[in-house]
């Protein structure tokens, strides 16, 4: 068990998640291509059980207040680490995260210093009770809306990353689709031996906040992981979702209602696989998801409209034309 003293105080994090703005899945090749954020560093990918990779990770400066649920003033200076995922060839992510901790002092080092230390941000106030501060800023994250001014806002970094893959002029910018661009703020914090748990609230269509316990830090260290993993389930869900109202209006032109089936069937379809990309010590915290709010369940149901309704436009094709042969 590590010292209080140096364990941090919470993790903060942001995840984007969006549809590629290409009009095919992307091949490796292009992935690496779009992935190589940092010059000299390498892409790390996997292809089972559905293709993921990462660009490197990018230490972006920090010198701001940390917004607290009480109106405490904390001044933190430091880095969060940001990095771009994209999975299946499909699906991107830019992903941030800074980990809290104690500064041994009350004065500004030299931006070296922190630039040494890649997504660790560090409180130059006197912080006495690191328990009460900790829980302080997770409160926090789950206020909604826009972060108080001259507060650190992972938000706006995380944005500034997902634009910036998104022009890349590899993308032709067409889309099989149009999806909403969803936001997972997310804090988690040690409890000492503690059970891994979850807490996930929707605060719109869009913005969704996740708070993580763990029991120590090799289990803290792999949250910003199960967070992306989190997101982008949460993705597929929000989308699929969507386009199925969307078919429900369009119940009068029954070509453009089962285009968007089959568009969601050919597309996004397969990348369901919850936890397989989560960190080994996490992969728990999915039976929570799928007890309360039952991230499968709803999935399921989502998925069985969608092949039922293929179906019966299929059926009812075949119909239309028996019947046009018959009447001749």
């Amino acid at each position: 068990m590590s010292d209080p003293q140096t364990r941090p105080l919470v993790v903060l994090g942001e995840v984007r998640t969006c549809l590629v703005p290409d009009s095919a899945a992307l091949s490796q090749g292009v992935v690496q291509d779009l992935l190589a954020l940092v010059p000299g560093r390498r892409v790390v990918s996997r292809s089972r059980p559905v293709a993921l990779a990462s660009s490197p990770s990018t230490a972006i400066g920090v010198d701001c207040r940390l917004a607290t649920a009480s109106g405490t003033t904390l001044r933190a200076v430091g880095t969060a680490a940001a990095k771009a995922v994209v999975v299946g060839g499909r699906v991107l992510q830019s992903s941030v995260h800074t980990g809290v901790v104690r500064s041994f002092s009350t004065r500004r080092q030299a931006w070296s210093h922190y630039l040494g230390r890649a997504g660790v941000t560090e409180v130059l106030t006197r912080v006495s009770d690191g328990d009460r501060v900790g829980a302080d800023l997770v409160e926090a994250v789950m206020l909604s809306g826009v972060p108080p001014p001259e507060t650190l806002d992972l938000g706006s970094i995380s944005e500034h990353l997902l634009r910036r893959v998104r022009m890349n002029a590899a993308l032709d910018q067409r889309v099989p689709f149009v999806a909403e661009t969803t936001r997972l703020r997310w804090a988690a914090r040690v409890v000492p031996d503690a059970q891994p748990s979850l807490r996930f609230l929707l605060d719109d269509e869009a913005r969704r906040c996740a708070i993580v316990t763990v029991g120590d830090e090799r289990e803290l260290a792999v949250v910003p992981r199960f967070c992306e993993d989190l997101a982008l389930h949460d993705w597929l869900l929000t989308v699929v979702g969507a386009e199925i109202e969307r078919a429900d209006l369009l119940t009068h032109n029954g070509s453009e209602s089962v285009k968007i089936v089959a568009t969601m069937l050919e597309h996004v379809v397969h990348l369901w696989l919850p936890g397989a990309h989560s960190p080994a010590a996490l992969r728990g915290v999915w039976r929570q998801l799928e007890s309360d709010p039952g991230f499968s369940r709803q999935w399921e149901s989502r998925i069985y409209q969608l092949r039922d309704r293929l179906s019966v436009a299929t059926l009812s094709a075949l119909y239309q034309a028996d019947l046009s042969r018959t009447n001749w």
